[in-house]
């Protein structure tokens, strides 16, 4: 060990004759592991919500909806489903029909957005079964089962077995008469976002047609992909290479303004969080020049000994940064453990209809564990910066007149 690290460290150690002094150091380096931790936290909490809203959002909505833009009634031809099915990142195309409904029970209703597809390939898209709390997915049989939201099932008081009428509004609204179908509840879901739980139900294709008096094939289809981060711009050149009047759409462009209000949300957040931090490195900084003003007897004495500037300097520089490394150390283990608890035992609850989720979630990213450490070590030695500087300035006549 070269003597600048060994004094730096004995300074560190031993008891300064101002207990005051010491009191400061410990409180920075403290404060600094707390700031690093409560970083690390923050970051792997946002990306844990933003996760779980994008997993949510892409298992109930499928990664890509393809529909025509001229009119939402013009079937899909099954040469441009057998065309999107041959791309090498496709993986699903299912064809689905989806419009408003009513539904009604007794002297209970309210509206649904009626979804009817092969429930079976539907299945290997949109995570159903996943999302069941109550009864179970219908046979592939089944032409008269209806899967609801639990929001939903909840205001018309439903059970798995009731049955329920649905009725065509738009047949309704055009004044044409009655168009209704009598449908069993096979079962409730909750996906956890209310928007979807309290209007979203499912069934089977040709129900769906019955109901709404289609014979012709359906005129939009749900798309998986391989990676569906690549949404966006698989959505582009498909888009181009289908041509017009076919539209797709990205799980992410039906809920951009969800998504722009989760971005707009983690810069405040991290500035807010990131003044703590900056407060444990102004005491740092103060807890330094302390120590050159009361170690400016044994400074004179090392500079008389033939100790240079730059060696001076970096006595303290060495204190910047081992204060850093056990401060920004102590702060990712300290991250690590609460995080963990918070996965395992979830002690921080939230309400799930407002959040999307029962419990705040952690998802560690590599950035937050190592990015953020390494910055603190490195704004810890620039703090050191300015009392090294002082320390290396001090003159041995001066340190040792009184002595």
């Amino acid at each position: 060990m070269n003597p600048q690290r060994f004094i730096a460290l004995r300074y560190l150690r031993t008891r300064h004759s101002y207990g005051f002094i010491s009191f400061i150091g410990y409180l920075g380096m403290t404060g600094l592991a707390i700031g690093v931790a409560a970083l690390i936290l923050t970051l792997s909490v946002m990306r844990g919500f933003e996760e779980e809203v994008e997993s949510k959002v892409a298992s109930m909505d499928g990664h890509l909806r393809l529909a025509n833009v001229l009119d939402e009634e013009v079937s899909l031809p099954d040469s441009l489903l057998q065309r999107l099915r041959g791309h090498p990142e496709v993986e699903k195309v299912i064809p689905f029909i989806a419009r408003h409904a009513l539904v009604r029970r007794g002297d209970k209703s309210d509206g649904v957005f009626l979804m009817g597809a092969d429930l079976q390939q539907l299945q290997e898209v949109v995570d159903i079964e996943g999302f069941v709390v109550a009864g179970q997915l219908p046979s592939p049989g089944d032409t008269s089962a209806i899967i609801l939201g639990e929001k939903l099932a909840q205001v018309l008081r439903l059970i798995p077995g009731d049955e329920v009428i649905l009725f065509d509004i738009t047949y309704l609204l055009g004044q044409q008469g009655i168009r209704g179908r009598r449908f069993a509840v096979a079962a409730t879901y909750r996906s956890g976002m209310v928007e979807y739980d309290q209007v979203l139900a499912f069934t089977s294709l040709g129900s769906a047609q019955a109901l709404f008096g289609q014979d012709q094939p359906p005129s939009r289809a749900i798309i998986n992909i391989t990676h569906r981060d690549r949404a966006d711009e698989l959505a582009a050149d498909l888009e181009d290479e289908l041509g017009f009047p076919y539209n797709l759409i990205s799980w992410r462009q039906r809920h951009a303004n969800l998504f722009s209000w989760l971005k707009g949300q983690q810069l405040p957040i991290l500035i807010v969080f990131g003044f703590i931090a900056a407060v444990a490195l102004v005491n740092i900084l103060g807890t330094l020049t302390l120590v050159v003003v009361e170690k400016q007897r044994d400074i004179g004495i090392l500079r008389s000994l033939g100790f240079s500037c730059r060696r001076i300097q970096r006595i303290f520089l060495y204190q910047g940064c081992t204060v850093g490394l056990v401060g920004s150390g102590v702060g990712v283990v300290l991250a690590l453990i609460l995080g963990s608890l918070q996965r395992e035992f979830q002690f921080l609850a939230l309400e799930s209809d407002i959040y999307f989720m029962d419990a705040l979630p952690v998802q560690w990213s590599w950035q937050s564990l190592v990015i953020i450490p390494l910055l603190t070590v490195f704004l810890s030695l620039l703090a050191a910066v300015w009392p090294a500087r002082r320390a290396a300035a001090v003159q041995p006549a001066e340190a040792l007149r009184y002595e």
